[in-house]
């Protein structure tokens, strides 16, 4: 995929100008609202859904002594091949302009192995957090991705926010402090409560932790895929052994992270499974049978496929706050499912008024963030049209370098 940057609204046309016929300016139209392009709304819809799906897939075979031990890390391999899975949907063009890449551009090659090595860890994090925390309690965690992705695009991207989209931030932070009052107040009236307290707490931290690299993996990709860099005039590109700037393609940039970081995560589980086995010492060794091993874990790598390849090909067009920004949506129905399947087994999953709350602020946080980004949108493109970018912005962020 080439990048083509048209000439800004208003220059005169070259060609025209050496024919000596009357100028013409270039003119760029508005794209459509989201809610008329039926594609669009179809990948928001896969990545959503499948991002209701995967953590409560993760813990039904947790339960189900599925996953083997927790230092496995299984689901991060399922993960991380469905991202190698994407690769399925590049053209041959794409794949062309990979190899371009690969042979003529440093900088490249370097982004594509910091997001490599950020997306890597972050996943190994968030996965075993969820493992100690439980989807419940993961989900509304992982919602601070906003907050964080905002930050670093405002340091990295040279994006800054507005004051309703600050607020926005802050109410979704807000959601997450009621999810931790929500959560102590459950374990605190237990009997082993202070231990499994101390679980909870020290999970969440690496879920936070995790949640603040995954939100860096956001930018990473934003950068590679869309090309603003802070201070940059090469939009979209990579310099490096040509003038002919182009940028690699979402399914293929999802695909070679997924390749390298899942080459790691099987070394890694197949030397794990080596040297102490598949299972804890006191579960029996045919406690999940292998025909339901198989099952579970084909249906997840299934669903994290298409969950990378909507995430990918949406990140091009809404940027990685609006991406971050979805997974509120995904938090409502994922405490709600946790609270419906899991609660008789947890009381960690169950549904409390501080976690209802939580979930509330978390929404409306987002809703206002999305409906502040869209106005912003709509004034900038009113008054200076747009840069090219085959886009359907949730965010103002992505034009901040005019």
């Amino acid at each position: 995929m080439t990048a083509i940057t048209p000439p800004p609204s208003g220059t005169v046309d070259s060609s025209a100008k050496k024919k000596g016929g009357p100028s013409t300016t270039s003119h760029v139209h508005s794209p459509a609202p989201f809610y008329r392009q039926p594609l669009f709304l179809l990948k928001i819809g896969v990545y959503v859904s499948t991002g209701i799906l995967q953590p409560v897939i993760i813990d039904t075979l947790r339960m189900r002594s599925c996953l083997g031990r927790k230092s496995l890390l299984l689901p991060t391999l399922a993960k991380t091949t469905g991202m190698a899975l994407v690769g399925i949907l590049s053209t041959k063009a794409d794949r062309s302009t990979l190899r371009h890449l690969l042979r003529g551009s440093n900088d490249f090659r370097h982004s594509l192995l910091l997001a490599a090595c950020v997306d890597l860890v972050s996943g190994m994090l968030l996965t075993g957090g969820i493992l100690i925390t439980g989807s419940s309690i993961f989900v509304v965690l992982y919602n601070s991705c906003p907050a964080w992705t905002a930050i670093l695009s405002k340091y990295f991207l040279g994006r800054a926010l507005t004051s309703k989209q600050s607020i926005g931030v802050l109410i979704v932070v807000l959601g997450l402090i009621c999810n931790v009052f929500g959560t102590t107040e459950q374990l605190s009236g237990k009997g082993e409560g202070q231990q499994h307290l101390l679980a909870v707490v020290f999970g969440s931290g690496i879920v936070l932790l995790g949640c603040i690299l995954h939100s860096a993996f956001f930018v990473l990709s934003d950068r590679s895929l869309r090309g603003h860099a802070k201070g940059s005039e090469c939009h979209g590109t990579f310099k490096g052994g040509s003038d002919n700037a182009a940028v690699i393609s979402p399914p293929l940039w999802s695909s070679c992270l997924g390749s390298m970081e899942a080459v790691v995560m099987t070394a890694y589980i197949l030397t794990s499974v080596g040297a102490k086995g598949f299972q804890d010492a006191e579960e029996s060794s045919d406690v999940c049978p292998a025909p339901e091993f198989v099952k579970g874990f084909s249906f997840m790598l299934m669903v994290d496929a298409f969950h990378s390849a909507a995430f990918f090909l949406m990140l091009k067009q809404i940027g990685a706050v609006g991406s971050a920004l979805l997974k509120g949506v995904q938090s409502v129905a994922v405490v709600i499912l946790s609270a419906i399947f899991f609660c008789p087994y947890e009381e960690t999953q169950c549904l409390t008024t501080f976690k209802g709350l939580s979930v509330v602020l978390v929404l409306s946080g987002s809703f206002l963030y999305a409906a502040e980004s869209t106005r912003s949108l709509q004034a900038m493109e009113k008054h200076r049209g747009v840069d090219g970018l085959p886009s359907v912005e949730v965010e103002s962020l992505l034009d901040s370098r005019g």
